[in-house]
């Protein structure tokens, strides 16, 4: 197959681009970062912005088998795109995300793909709702054109992604407090959620585009545990060898005190499960178990990652007076 990435040079992107080149596909990546060392020299890489339309167009002068668009943001890039490969390609799939069942009025966890639910009504777009917003608004054209003309779009919904070359360096917010031996403050920590392994998303991507019948659909793509972030932590502090000691203050009580949210990007205010069963029956989706990954992600934290540390652990020591204020108060 001839398959084109729009953004496959970072992440699951790249993992995504080397997979598919292993199984013997033709690849090119597109990206206003390429080129990028580390990828196959097999795997052509073309320079360009995907918001700009001229540049699209300049992928569209040959057909493709299968596109696959890691970077639309927002209803207009979508039209872009459908506009540049209406008959070009054999599939278009999206990657969106779990974020648009955080913008729908009456969607309840766990979370189906079949959503006939309304935007939220009572309250305006916020910041924190920008990116499911234009993810939503994205789905909508493109489910839409394949509605209307047969635009062959389909439609990936992946949580959280964590895996070795995160640049988001998320997870590694938890793993470097574990490290050194503080305390973890976690808002929210009995809440479940589900993630999803970088490699397991890379591999549901190549089934999607090898597979037939699947345009006009949307799948929820995620790990088969539903963790809290209570158990992320405490299987992570295991799998370093580290005692971990979690503390739960109130939001209200860390609010008042000026805690930095960002400290604990995974927390949230309530159940965030997809519901993966559909991609299970569709297509045999059987996820790596959560120990097996987030151990091999960490080694390649702790003992490959060369970076610096997140932004967010430049308020550690603030975190820790808290949890002293907190212990004492408890």
């Amino acid at each position: 197959m001839r398959i084109l990435i729009l953004g496959g040079t970072r992440f699951f992107g790249r993992e995504t681009a080397i997979r598919l080149h292993n199984a013997g596909h033709e690849v090119t990546v597109f990206s206003r970062r390429a080129p990028v060392d580390g990828l196959p020299l097999d795997i052509r890489q073309a320079r360009g912005d995907r918001a700009v339309e001229i540049d699209l167009n300049r992928m569209a002068v040959e057909p493709w088998d299968a596109v696959i668009d890691n970077i639309c943001y927002g209803a207009e890039d979508a039209r872009k795109a459908i506009r540049v490969f209406s008959g070009r390609t054999g599939i278009y799939l999206f990657t969106s995300s779990a974020s648009v069942y955080a913008v729908l009025e009456g969607a309840a966890s766990p979370y189906r793909e079949n959503f006939t639910d309304l935007l939220r009504p009572k309250e305006p777009p916020k910041e924190k709702y920008a990116y499911g917003l234009g993810k939503l608004a994205a789905e909508k054209e493109f489910l839409g054109a394949f509605a209307e003309k047969k635009f062959p779009a389909a439609v990936i919904r992946p949580p959280i992604v964590i895996g070795p070359n995160d640049p988001t360096l998320r997870a590694y917010s938890y793993w470097l407090r574990l490290a050194d031996g503080g305390p973890l403050l976690l808002p929210g920590a009995y809440f479940r959620g589900r993630y999803v392994f970088s490699r397991d998303l890379a591999g549901a991507i190549e089934t999607l585009i090898t597979s037939e019948g699947l345009c006009g659909r949307a799948f929820n793509i995620a790990g088969a545990e539903q963790l809290t972030l209570e158990d992320f932590a405490r299987i992570s502090a295991r799998i370093m060898h580290k005692e971990a000691e979690l503390l739960c203050p109130d939001h209200a009580w860390l609010k008042e005190r000026g805690f930095d949210f960002s400290a604990s990007p995974f927390s949230s205010g309530g159940d965030f499960v997809q519901d993966i069963s559909l991609a299970e029956k569709e297509l045999g989706w059987s996820p790596t178990p959560a120990s097996q990954w987030l151990e091999e992600t960490i080694r390649w934290q702790l003992f490959s990652y060369t970076g610096p540390a997140p932004k967010n652990y430049a308020g550690r020591k603030r975190e820790l007076e808290l949890a002293a204020e907190w212990k004492a108060k408890t």
